[in-house]
């Protein structure tokens, strides 16, 4: 008995080994596609949750190797930063992980595909409903989400709920202490820029000599934007930057309804985006 036990230790241990990036014997290439086997796990991705619980399997091969931030990278090069929390021994996906939603169009869910390849890097197969799987979105140069990291300590915290509601990104209300609402026109879609009001919003949010600015949109990700502060024929601002990437991304649309936060003291360096509140 305590023999199997070392031969079935020894064997799991060579198929967590790394992955070999030029396999070239036939034996290599057994070896490897074995691992690939071996890290291969498979997801359901629901449209209302903005967080996900891997695999049992996965903490417990793993798990000791992932640290706070995880990607997931599709066959495109299109990236995802996604935070990472453990509790009871199991690994969640959180911050960020809502965007998957809108740039694959998942409107009832899918299947996922995540394979570990080591560092906190997964790649990643989306699947619809039915298995079929999808193409990702070309866009040049590729896609990344990047989570905004303020106020995230770099240590895992304890005591966490293991609630997928709680664990999911949701804008702090002390945000939105100033906010505007607004349906987004032809220009704010098509010409990369979004108009903000001066009156009643941009005056009490921002430095009138402030150039650049991050966007923190509802799925906790962070864009770096230009403000621009126009004077005529009227005084409002104009963001620029990634706020066209940001459009791309979400697949946002005219007519779409946007509410953006900000704190009122006439320096705010970031805003907050909630997308049809």
């Amino acid at each position: 008995m305590a023999s199997n036990n070392i031969e079935t230790t020894l064997a799991l241990e060579y198929l967590r080994a790394p992955l070999n990036p030029f396999p070239t014997t036939d034996h290599e290439k057994y070896v490897n596609d074995m691992r690939v086997k071996y890290r291969t796990y498979y997801l359901e991705y629901n449209i209302s949750d903005g967080a996900v619980m891997l695999p049992r399997m996965f903490a417990d091969d793993f798990g000791d190797d992932i640290c706070r931030i995880a990607n997931l990278i599709d066959s495109n090069d299109n990236q995802f930063e996604v935070l990472v929390e453990k509790i009871n021994e199991n690994v969640y996906l959180t911050h960020g992980w809502a965007s998957l939603r809108d740039f694959y169009d998942l409107r009832y869910g899918a299947w996922l595909t995540l394979m570990y390849t080591g560092y906190g890097h997964f790649g990643l197969i989306v699947q619809n409903r039915f298995h079929e799987v999808l193409t990702p979105p070309t866009h040049v140069p590729p896609m990344k989400f990047v989570i905004n990291k303020f106020g995230i300590p770099p240590h895992f915290i304890s005591d966490l709920p293991e609630s997928i509601e709680l664990l999911s990104y949701s804008h702090d209300g002390r945000f939105f202490q100033l906010a505007h609402e607004k349906t987004l026109t032809y220009y704010d879609i098509r010409t990369g820029f979004l108009m903000i009001p001066y009156d009643g919003f941009g005056e009490f949010a921002f430095d009138e000599a402030t150039t650049s600015i991050k966007l923190v949109d509802d799925c906790g990700n962070v864009w770096n934007c230009s403000l621009i502060f126009v004077t005529f024929p009227c005084k409002y601002f104009k963001v620029g930057g990634e706020w066209g990437r940001l459009v791309t991304a979400r697949k946002m649309s005219i007519g779409l309804n946007i509410m953006i936060g900000a704190q009122p003291n006439g320096h705010s360096e970031t805003i907050y985006l909630i997308i049809d509140p």
